[in-house]
């Protein structure tokens, strides 16, 4: 039987995985019915099928404190999903050294090509999952705890307890060649008190009334579906109406 049976992931779609892999392992461990990351690997890409394309973060902020990044040495601090998908032939990681992503599928040479600067823009990869009505697959973990798309709307709408902020350093390339790369990163001001971006519970109902999200209990672990593109516009909305959905939580 498959992990991911009987839910809307279907032939062709575009999803982004965002997991909490940790409980599931250690319990299929003390199963009979142990699955690797590789096996869930396997079946997405197989529920994708051929036309759809797999992304797993792969993200490392130590680009931003001054150390160089190597495309194929700097490992994933998003999760373990990531490492494992990075050690794998069939995933190209993409070229951001702060926000990438290792990807499968049609499309991953096309992301892999994506030359943007800005780590939440529109052109970034966010913005790909954006306008292709991509999903959001959350493995045993509650979207509101790790829904990064919020950033992008907070960038699309520029709020006031953030701002776009320049890195640069040094970058080994996929084919070994060394460049000092300049990219930029939404950051939070330190001015405005700001902690973190954080999502109301209520933003469940909003997600509901669209049908934009989806649970599912399966014996082990939960999954949490989100439609992307009907996120960011609730969030780009309610940023610019100030309701109070998505909101900065001040220290």
């Amino acid at each position: 039987m498959s992990l991911f049976e009987n839910i809307d992931i279907k032939s062709g779609d575009k999803v982004l995985v965002s997991s909490n892999l940790l409980k599931i392992l250690i319990s299929k461990r003390k199963s009979k019915n142990f699955f690797s990351p590789d096996t869930i690997l396997n079946e997405l890409i197989t529920k994708i099928g051929p036309d759809g394309t797999l992304l797993i973060p792969t993200y490392n902020w130590d680009f931003c404190k001054g150390k160089d990044f190597c495309y194929h040495k700097t490992l994933s601090l998003s999760g373990s999903l990531g490492n494992f998908a990075l050690k794998r032939h069939d995933f190209l990681r993409t070229q951001n050294p702060i926000y990438s992503f290792a990807v499968a599928g049609k499309d991953k040479d096309k992301l892999f090509n994506f030359k943007h600067k800005s780590c939440f823009g529109l052109d970034s990869p966010f913005g790909y999952l954006i306008n292709s009505e991509g999903k959001n697959l959350f493995i045993d973990l509650d979207y509101k705890e790790g829904f990064t798309l919020c950033h992008v709307a907070e960038e699309s709408v520029g709020v006031n307890y953030r701002y776009l902020k320049k890195f640069s350093g040094q970058c080994k390339n996929h084919d070994g060649r060394i460049e000092n790369k300049e990219f930029s990163m939404y950051v939070r001001d330190p001015k405005s008190n700001v902690m973190m971006t954080s999502i109301h519970n209520d933003f469940d109902k909003a997600l509901s009334k669209l049908n934009a999200i989806k649970n599912y209990q399966k014996k082990d672990f939960t999954l949490q579906i989100i439609n992307i593109k009907k996120a960011y516009n609730l969030m780009v909305d309610d940023l610019k109406n100030k309701t109070g959905l998505i909101y900065g939580k001040k220290s």
